[in-house]
């Protein structure tokens, strides 16, 4: 009789030999989802070849769906392999403020924790709760009716105006916390709430993220532990926890939630390096990126024979009109056909200007279009 490993790891080939029958160029809004994907990677990991960017950004779309399987299958989450000090959650210690990261198969942390008996809290943003949240809710169910559970789950939307105090309250009464601190689509920062966000270092560029996290730890004294999601080539899903991040009360508060929300993102990247096509976040990093300072590289000098700036800029076909794409601002212009097709083929061209004009040439010469 095949063993559970087995059997799991014939439906993720299942989950596989579907996913390769789709073109996904064909898909509605693939072109500009790849492209969004490129850039971030290209912003956070420039030492990533272009090249390799569509076969990651295809490895990501397979791992999302491996992830929903995991999400409906009750007994993966007895098939993870956990790694580091994963001793913290048995030991009586009170609870936890568990850090984890959008990669690998990330819901198999709150279905671990929650399946050895951990009273957990997880925070969401309002959007997952409504779309993902029954299904959560449900796997949860069954793991309690499965294995005759009687510790508490409760999901905290981040989105409530209560949510910080209700969470503060939630860990006094010692259940544990689970965090997604690498963000969400709608948790990305917005004007006037600046003053809930920090800057820390990620890769090649500085993001922003809430410091929430780093003020609950210090306020409530509990210590934060790092766990990292991935799934080895094996098909194999590991939990790797690695060590807590422990408050100390008398120090200063802002200065503890710089340092701690900064070694959560070190510690994240060795694993985000090692799997890069595994990072759901590559998908939405672009609202969290600290904006650089506008870099001006021309000198209003005009070359004889200008080319398109490839590096800055991709051209994307869609469905209305052709779209021009700053990789860098992450700015999109529509254009027209033509000029699509002239940028396109500017090398059989005797006199850009000539052709666009001297003020659109000036224009796009200022913009970096062309170079």
């Amino acid at each position: 009789m095949p063993t559970a490993r087995v059997l799991y790891k014939k439906e993720l080939a299942r989950c596989r030999e579907y996913f390769e029958r789709v073109d996904l160029r064909k898909e509605r809004g693939y072109l500009m989802k790849f492209t969004t994907f490129s850039a971030n990677m290209e912003n956070i990991m420039p030492f990533i070849p272009r090249s390799q960017h569509e076969s990651l950004f295809r490895e990501l779309l397979l791992q999302q769906a491996f992830t929903t399987f995991d999400q409906q299958c009750l007994s993966a989450g007895d098939l993870v392999k956990l790694s580091g000090a994963y001793d913290v959650f048995t030991k009586m210690e009170g609870p936890k403020i568990y850090c984890t990261y959008h990669l690998g198969s990330y819901r198999q942390l709150t279905s671990v924790l929650f399946r050895n008996g951990v009273d957990c809290v997880l925070l969401v943003g309002n959007t997952m709760n409504r779309q993902q949240g029954g299904d959560l809710q449900a796997h949860i169910d069954g793991l309690r009716e499965k294995h005759g559970l009687t510790n508490v789950f409760r999901i905290v939307e981040t989105g409530s105006p209560s949510a910080g105090l209700t969470v503060l309250r939630e860990l006094k009464a010692g259940r544990s916390l689970i965090v997604y601190v690498d963000g969400s689509p709608e948790t990305a920062p917005e004007p006037g709430e600046e003053n809930q966000f920090l800057s820390v270092k990620f890769g090649h560029r500085r993001v922003m993220t809430r410091k929430g996290v780093g003020y609950l730890s210090h306020a409530a004294g509990v210590p934060i532990v790092p766990v990292v999601s991935y799934r080895k080539a094996s098909l194999t899903n590991v939990l790797h926890f690695l060590n807590p991040i422990r408050p100390i009360r008398e120090s200063n508060r802002d200065m503890y939630c710089q340092e701690a929300m900064q070694q959560l993102y070190d510690a994240f990247w060795p694993y985000l390096s090692r799997y890069p096509g595994q990072w759901e976040g590559w998908n939405y990093i672009q609202s969290f990126l600290e904006p650089e300072a506008p870099q001006r590289g021309t000198n209003g000098r005009r070359s004889a024979r200008p080319v398109f700036n490839q590096d800055r800029y991709s051209l994307c076909d869609l469905e209305q009109a052709p779209i021009l794409f700053d990789r860098r601002l992450y700015q999109t212009y529509e254009i027209t056909e033509d000029l699509r097709d002239l940028l396109l083929n500017l090398g059989s061209v005797d006199s850009v200007e000539g052709v666009v004009g001297e003020e659109m040439f000036g224009e796009l010469v200022e913009m970096e279009v062309l170079c």
